[in-house]
């Protein structure tokens, strides 16, 4: 069954993955969504809490679950 994450790259380039409104630290505490549209209403959600530039970096990826 497909799932999905929302991520961006931190100043290393490496993903982290939105949890809540926040960004974490590690791929485990990823936040999961059942449907893209669900992924983009959280990211929308966080998006007063970011810069714009984290807000366009932001991808959507799916993940098997």
């Amino acid at each position: 069954m497909t799932k999905f994450i929302v991520t961006t790259k931190n100043g290393a380039g490496e993903s982290v993955p939105l949890r809540g409104t926040v960004w974490a630290y590690s791929m485990d505490r990823a936040q999961i969504f059942d449907s893209r549209e669900a992924a983009q209403a959280a990211l929308d959600k966080a998006k007063k809490f970011m810069k714009a530039s984290t807000y366009k970096a932001s991808r959507i990826e799916e993940v098997q679950a």
